[in-house]
């Protein structure tokens, strides 16, 4: 098996497995969570992931590991994270969404020492920006210029309407 960054073995899950990067090994998502030291999710908020994970899947994970979420925040049940990271079931979590926006003074997670909170920017940086600015730009030209855009959310819908 390959090794990638830091010496890490990389395992991937996700609905389309041929999708996943070369450097990733395809797996089960009960076999990640049980030999992953870090299990990242990026992925979108759908009926099939709301709360993915939940007691059941956190069970199934390294008392090692660090949950770090920078998809959707009610891909993970929070409850139930809480409940994990209090016992030490896991070892931490970096979580840069949450189940439910805003996290209140108080919120459980500001206590924890095992826990880093960012504000929904994991993914914004000075070239990240720089790279959307210029992207939004080359699609208002190409709607302008009466071209189809290359970044539709919905492209069945596409018509065109302008006068």
């Amino acid at each position: 098996i390959a090794r990638h960054g830091f010496g890490m073995k990389v395992l991937g899950h996700q609905r389309r497995l041929e999708r996943l990067p070369p450097e990733a090994q395809p797996a089960r998502l009960d076999e990640l969570l049980s030999q992953s030291d870090f299990v990242v999710l990026a992925c979108p908020l759908t009926p099939q992931t709301r709360h993915l994970v939940n007691r059941k899947t956190i069970s199934g994970m390294k008392p090692s590991a660090w949950l770090i979420n920078i998809g959707r925040g009610a891909v993970v049940q929070e409850e139930a994270l809480i409940e994990a990271l209090r016992t030490k079931r896991i070892a931490g979590a970096m979580l840069d969404v949450y189940e439910h926006y805003r996290l209140e003074p108080g919120h459980p997670l500001f206590g924890l020492d095992n826990v880093i909170l960012t504000p929904h920017l994991a993914a914004v940086t000075k070239e990240s920006r720089a790279r959307a600015s210029v992207a939004a730009a080359d699609e208002m030209l190409r709607i302008l210029r009466g071209e189809r855009p290359r970044n539709l959310v919905n492209p069945e819908t596409y018509r065109r309407e302008l006068t």
